[in-house]
Order: structure tokens, then C-alpha cells, then sequence
């Protein structure tokens, strides 16, 4: 478990800059990620030096990586292998601590997609800075469902409305998130009444709410809405870029199958459609297209699947060995597969 914990850690740390990293430097970012894992709770499972527990994963991740002498107070280069056998292996390991931050890289996504819809709309004047923390709720909920098979976001006894408010809450705590005066929470809510949900605009199944959550009476009439904006701090900004590259490779594979979507007609086998996928995103990586070479494992193919048929993207019809995949009639129109993508794409960090 040792062993295991601290390449987690190690990968998790090192894996954003697949330039490679100084191993002084890489020390430094094991260091500083121990303390936000514990920081949250979370038992790490080993203890002792860390530059001991650094070159202790380096040693077993073997081939995967490189180390180089170099002149600058004789520290080590560590290069990760850009090789697709090794970026696999190096991404299951670093996905070991995703799971630490994945609430919150869910919300920093969700910032960036409410941020970023405003720009493209031309918003402008104090209510474009604002956010209103029921729209965030709302939209980092739908990102909650789509990534619903990366990993566990609630208790089967929550409401994924009230785990993502806990989130925001912790945003608010971290001083990322600061809550908007008093007169002027007044004047943007009087300005406010006539933007609507995206939901309401786009067919039934990208809904993507539950009845549960629809009528779930914790949200929206029992609890005042309050809006929020962005702390400008060079820290706090940067620790927000860094959870939403957190999502990037999930979210690449997710929009990527989303586009191979778009040349879908014919029923065909689940396992063949699969196997094309994957195809398709491994070609992506080999010629250099994907952002995250990481986004063209087999498992985030499958994952991407399930959850269109969870969403109603596709009818599946059951045999004995295998299930037949076709387009459900609300996705057969090429403009609500567009949308769907669109919809994954608001929530990519270019």
C-alpha cells in the first residue's frame, strides 16, 4: 500500500508538466500535495522523507520515466515517457489521488463554464462578475453526472445539489469564493429573474437532473440564493487552473466520443462501437491531436458509453452476448448531437 500511496502522490504531482521537472522541484510539489491530501482527511499511508519517498517512486515506475544529470546545482531532470504504454500507466497511477480533489476540480470547471458562456454572450457590467451560487449548484451537478463513472461524487443517500453546495461552501471557506455585499446581491437579483437555466432549452434527456433533485424542495424555495464572485489573488487563481486541468484528459474523452457521435446512423454492436472508439482516441494521441494523451485509455471510453446510455443518447437493445447500440429518436437530429457537445466542451479549460 506503501509503495502504491506514494507514486500516487509522486505521479499526481509530476504528471501536469509532461515537459519534465527538477527533481528538487518535484520534491517540493510531493511536499506541498501531502499536505493537502492530509489537509482533507485523507490517510497518505507512509511516512519519512520526501525526497526519500520521491526517489523511492521514481525507482519503481522504472521506464515510464527518465532521469537526467543536469548542471543547475547538480540536480535531476525528471522526464515522464511520452510513449502511449507508458502515459497509460503513469495516468493510473497519478488517478489514484483524483479522487481527493475531484469535488472540488468539479466546481472550478463549473466556474469556468457559467465564466466562460457570459464572455461568449458579451455580458458585461458588475452582474458579469457575479455568479449565482444556485447556478453553480445546478451546473457543476450536470458535470457531477456526466463524470458519474470516474468516481464517487455522493453517498447513494445524497442529493448531488446538496453535495456540490458543501463544495461551494469549502470555496467559500478557502477565501476562493467571496460572497457579494448585501446591496449589491439586491441589485443583481432584480437584474437577474430572466436568465434562464440551460436545462429548459435543450431536450428532455440533457436535462440530466432527477426527478429526486427536481422536486427536491432543499434547493431553490427553502434556500435563499446568494451570489458569489472569483478572488483575483494570483494564489487562488492558480490553484483553480490546476483543478480544472485535474478533469482535462475525462473531459477530452468524454467531448472526443461526443464528436465520434456525430457519424453514428446504423445500429452496431456495444463491444464494436467500443473498439472504434478507442481506435479513435488512440489515433487522436499517436498524431499529436490530444491535448491529454491520457484521454485514450480504454476505460474512459467505456465510461463515456455508459453514461450515453444513461442520458439516453443511445437505445440499447439486449442479446445474448452482447447489446445493439443505436441513436435514441431525440439524438438522431444532428443539431441536439451538437448541443450535447457543446455542452461538454463549456466545461474544457483551453
Amino acid at each position: 500500500m506503501c509503495c502504491d500511496v506514494n507514486t500516487h502522490c509522486c505521479l499526481f504531482a509530476a504528471l501536469p508538466t509532461q515537459a519534465g521537472i527538477d527533481l528538487s522541484k518535484l520534491v517540493e510539489d510531493f511536499f506541498s500535495m501531502k499536505e493537502e491530501v492530509l489537509a482533507r482527511d485523507y490517510d497518505l499511508g507512509f511516512s519519512g522523507n520526501s525526497e526519500d519517498v520521491v526517489m523511492h517512486a521514481i525507482h519503481l515506475l522504472g521506464n515510464c520515466v527518465t532521469i537526467t544529470n543536469t548542471s543547475r546545482n547538480n540536480d535531476f531532470f525528471i522526464t515522464p515517457s511520452t510513449s502511449v504504454p507508458a502515459v497509460f500507466e503513469l495516468s493510473f497511477y497519478s488517478n489514484g489521488v483524483l479522487h481527493v480533489f475531484f469535488k472540488e476540480a468539479i466546481i472550478a470547471c463549473s466556474l469556468h463554464a457559467i465564466q466562460s458562456k457570459r464572455h461568449r454572450n458579451g455580458a458585461n457590467g458588475m452582474s458579469s462578475n457575479m455568479i449565482s451560487q444556485e447556478q453553480l449548484v445546478r451546473k457543476a451537478a450536470s458535470l457531477c453526472y456526466l463524470l458519474s463513472n470516474e468516481g464517487t461524487v455522493s453517498l447513494p443517500c445524497q442529493l448531488l445539489c446538496q453535495v456540490c453546495h458543501e463544495a461551494i461552501e469549502r470555496f467559500i471557506q478557502y477565501g476562493i469564493l467571496l460572497v457579494a455585499e448585501q446591496d449589491d446581491q439586491e441589485e443583481i437579483s432584480s437584474s437577474s429573474h430572466a436568465e434562464q437555466h440551460w436545462e429548459k432549452k435543450l431536450p428532455e434527456p440533457l436535462s440530466w437532473r432527477s426527478d429526486e433533485e427536481d422536486e427536491d424542495s432543499d434547493f431553490g424555495e427553502e434556500q435563499q440564493d446568494c451570489y458569489l464572485k472569483v478572488s483575483q489573488s494570483q494564489e487562488h487563481q492558480q490553484y483553480i487552473t490546476f483543478l480544472q486541468k485535474l478533469l482535462g484528459p475525462l473531459l477530452e474523452a468524454y467531448s472526443s466520443a461526443a464528436i465520434f457521435i456525430h457519424n453514428f446512423n446504423c445500429p452496431v454492436r456495444e463491444s464494436e462501437f467500443l473498439q472504434k472508439l478507442h481506435k479513435y482516441l488512440i489515433n487522436r494521441t499517436e498524431k499529436n491531436v490530444a491535448v491529454y494523451a491520457e484521454s485514450a485509455t480504454y476505460c474512459l471510453a467505456k465510461n463515456a458509453v455508459k453514461v450515453f446510455k444513461d442520458m439516453g443518447v443511445f437505445k440499447e437493445t439486449k442479446q445474448k452476448r452482447d447489446s445493439i447500440l443505436e441513436l435514441s429518436n431525440t439524438f438522431l437530429p444532428h443539431c441536439h448531437r451538437q448541443k450535447l457537445l457543446e455542452f461538454i466542451l463549456g466545461f474544457v479549460v483551453l
